[in-house]
């Protein structure tokens, strides 16, 4: 069977599947029809099936047994896993170690220069006129609330050296591909113990230009009054940084519970340094030398930020991909199916 006829197959499986309300199933065939014979018109469909089927589960939260997974390895004062090695319970453990998990070289040169090529495209479609829909197109929300908060997310975003990964269908396309064939979107199920949504107010493509040091913060202050949400982030570098590029700051400590504000700090949701500092006495607060390709996985409460300075000369591209439990759902937010 030729690609075409392929893709067509798959095509039409899909709208089977998508018919009888199986929205899982009509993905999985248009994820293979597109990795067959890629279409703009599909990953344009892919990108808002994602979002239009996206039902949030609020039955309560699930059990969620761990096992020890032994003694961590660490680099750069973090605990470190291979990609091929990490599993739910090393994600568990790592949290309660130091809030985070390094994975070094998790996906290779070729998907590195795509996702970087592609975060460009997505970032050129946002500032310029009249772009090609699927590489930068505003889709529809269930309901106002959802599409306002979508809509500040965007603001903040496009302030911040950043597009939300839900208005460019191709690059989200890419990216989800690159999450399932990695085993991360496994990962994520498994740590979660739920099938895991993604909200697309937390799904960002990254390209940080040198300047000063951001705020310090934790990303769970951008999640609503909600404070038993279980969650999961992937932040994937696709640019070394540290150096000649932004890199990202850390306090290695697990934190349960939100550092609220302090004087100097400049908004309500950040963190001063004279807090920070006061930390530094006890944690380590590192500064890791990122690789392209490198994975960091940490959940809501990690308190961090991106470090900058203006002898910097490079921009960093990186993706921002935020998993969470359906039962402990972010309040408001617009779920999308990973």
């Amino acid at each position: 069977m030729n690609a075409n006829k392929g893709a067509t197959a798959l095509d039409a499986a899909a709208r089977k599947a998508s018919a009888a309300g199986q929205a899982q199933e009509a993905l999985r065939h248009l994820m293979a029809a597109n990795r067959m014979e890629p279409s703009a018109t599909r990953e344009i469909l892919i990108r808002d099936l994602r979002i239009a089927a996206a039902i949030v589960d609020t039955r309560g939260p699930k059990s969620r047994p761990r096992k020890d997974p032994g003694p961590l390895a660490y680099e750069q004062g973090m605990p470190v896993s291979s990609l091929h090695e990490v599993t739910a319970d090393i994600v568990n453990s790592a949290f309660a170690d130091k809030g985070c998990l390094y994975l070094p070289r998790a996906i290779d040169s070729t998907a590195v220069g795509q996702l970087r090529d592609s975060i460009e495209a997505s970032h050129n479609a946002l500032h310029g006129e009249n772009p090609e829909p699927q590489w930068h197109s505003i889709p529809r929300y269930a309901n106002g609330k959802q599409a306002i908060s979508v809509a500040a997310a965007r603001d903040f975003a496009k302030t911040s050296g950043a597009c939300l990964a839900s208005d460019s269908p191709h690059t989200m396309f890419l990216v989800c591909d690159m999450l399932e064939r990695t085993g991360i979107t496994a990962l994520a199920r498994d740590f979660i113990g739920e099938n895991p949504l993604m909200s697309a107010s937390k799904f960002v493509l990254w390209k940080a230009n040198p300047g000063t040091p951001a705020e310090w913060h934790q990303d769970g202050r951008f999640l609503g009054d909600k404070n038993d949400i279980v969650s999961m982030n992937v932040w994937t570098c696709l640019t070394d940084c540290g150096e000649a590029a932004p890199g990202m700051e850390l306090v290695l400590k697990y934190f349960d519970e939100y550092i609220l504000n302090a004087s100097g700090n400049v908004f309500d949701w950040s963190v001063a340094d004279s807090q920070v500092d006061a930390y530094r006495t006890r944690f380590p607060v590192v500064r890791p030398d990122f690789k392209a390709g490198d994975m960091l996985i940490f959940d809501h409460w990690l308190l961090h930020r991106t470090y900058r300075n203006t002898r910097m000369t490079e921009s960093r591209y990186a993706i921002e991909s935020w998993f969470f439990a359906p039962s402990e759902f972010p309040d408001g937010r617009a779920a999308v199916i990973p």
